[in-house]
């Protein structure tokens, strides 16, 4: 189950992510903080919270297997610091939803930062413990 809910999570990450890269792309220019695609990206990112949250939960009975065991901090503390950046990320998000925000560029850029933070994190997690598994 903790190797779903990984996925799971992971997926969300990605999904969740798309939105406003997407949005970017498409029409050239940051979606409105009250726009559709940034609704369904803070909507999106609050279900893939959820899942991180859930899969956290469910991973703790799984520290004993031979992959946890085998790959050892280096896949727990990617995890550790993937779970810390994704809550900082949300309150980042949340704080950007206010049309009226005098630190938007720099929370933005944090925004950002936390996300490619983040990206490297679950990266780094998924291959340490893919590589212990074999």
């Amino acid at each position: 189950m903790a190797l779903w809910s990984g996925w799971l999570a992971a997926i969300a990450i990605v999904i969740a992510a798309t939105i406003p890269l997407g949005t970017r792309l498409r029409i050239g220019k940051r979606a409105a903080p009250t726009s559709a695609a940034i609704r369904t990206h803070v909507m999106l990112g609050l279900i893939t919270s959820a899942f991180a949250f859930i899969h956290t939960i469910l991973v703790i009975p799984a520290l004993g297997s031979p992959a946890a065991t085998g790959a050892g901090p280096l896949a727990i503390f990617p995890a550790g610091l993937a779970f810390f950046l994704l809550v900082a990320h949300a309150g980042l998000g949340l704080q950007l939803r206010d049309e009226k925000l005098r630190t938007r560029a720099n929370t933005r850029r944090s925004h950002a930062m936390t996300a490619v933070a983040i990206a490297i994190a679950v990266t780094v997690h998924i291959v340490t413990l893919e590589m212990a598994r074999r």
